[in-house]
């Protein structure tokens, strides 16, 4: 058993210490070193540039962002990431950008609040009231706050063969509004080496 536990810590400092590290992270579903981080502003929370970032997320085989190239042109992209700051801040991020009209390029600038193209939100989780049940037990109500893109954008600057998939870099920024008018800036929008499943026509889960 102890051979074992060494072997399996050399392996792992190994890895660490070489490109199979994101191959090792990802048995666990992790995509590890891969940065992505905001600066918020808005009133509701009182943001003035509060720092959200996460350095790694989630990549497993059904649950994933992915790129995916159509034959006759455009395509589509998604992904989410939950990110949090300093305190108990914290916050989930979406993008789901499909593009029938034009195909994907590096530096090209597109739209995050176009009907039926592009759309990204930021949420936020509140705990309501606690609601004592009948068998004794406690049930707490959790209030999302939606922020839907009313303007912004995304750019990608690179792309980085990653075996069937790519390691994509990017930019965004965008303004958020609730459905109560409430807004929420999103500046200085930065993703790095986010491993993203590559595929044509069909998503890589075979829709």
């Amino acid at each position: 058993m102890r051979r074992l536990l060494t072997t399996l810590f050399v392996s792992i400092a190994a890895c660490a210490l070489s490109s199979c590290e994101r191959d090792f992270l990802s048995l666990f579903h992790l995509d590890g070193e891969a940065p992505i981080s905001i600066k918020l502003y808005g009133s509701r929370y009182d943001f003035d540039g509060e720092k959200l970032k996460s350095d790694g997320g989630v990549f497993s085989p059904n649950n994933h962002p992915e790129m995916v190239i159509y034959s006759e042109g455009g395509f589509k992209f998604d992904l989410y990431r939950h990110i949090s700051g300093a305190g108990d801040t914290e916050a989930t991020i979406y993008f789901s950008l499909e593009s029938p009209n034009a195909d994907f390029e590096l530096n090209r600038r597109y739209s995050l609040a176009t009907a039926d193209e592009g759309y990204a939100c930021i949420e936020f989780k509140e705990r309501g009231e606690t609601e004592t049940l009948p068998s004794g037990g406690t049930v707490t109500d959790i209030i999302i706050y939606r922020y839907n893109a009313v303007s912004g954008h995304i750019i990608f600057t690179d792309r980085e063969p990653y075996g069937d998939d790519y390691l994509f870099s990017g930019e965004f920024e965008f303004v958020g509004r609730t459905k109560d008018g409430d807004e929420i800036e999103v500046r200085r929008g930065r993703f790095s080496d986010c491993r993203i499943c590559f595929c044509y026509d069909v998503g890589c889960n075979g829709w």
